[in-house]
């Protein structure tokens, strides 16, 4: 698992998404999540999702008015997450 953090910025690199999640859940205690902004561009499509919907849901337990931000290398996965209910998710260009 590979995580840097720049200013507010949690770069990812990970294959396994339960140990990034647990990652990000860590980061989320620990900073505002106002700024915080994830980048999920080195990981495939299906496992960001994975990371995603598990981040999304700690997030609205902890903190129900907030939302992520995250970045990724292609536009598909807003489909994806479009037919699942994360509303706190928001996909920075």
């Amino acid at each position: 698992m590979s995580q840097i953090c720049y200013k507010n910025s949690v770069y990812l690199n990970s294959s396994n998404p339960v140990k990034a999640a647990e990652e990000i859940r860590k980061v989320i205690t620990k900073s505002d999540i106002q700024d915080l902004e994830l980048d999920l561009s080195g990981m495939n499509v299906l496992d960001a999702v994975k990371v995603l919907a598990m981040t999304s849901s700690y997030l609205y337990n902890k903190l129900p008015d907030r939302k992520l931000r995250f970045r990724f290398m292609s536009s598909d996965i807003k489909n994806i997450l479009s037919g699942l209910s994360l509303k706190n998710l928001e996909m920075v260009v």
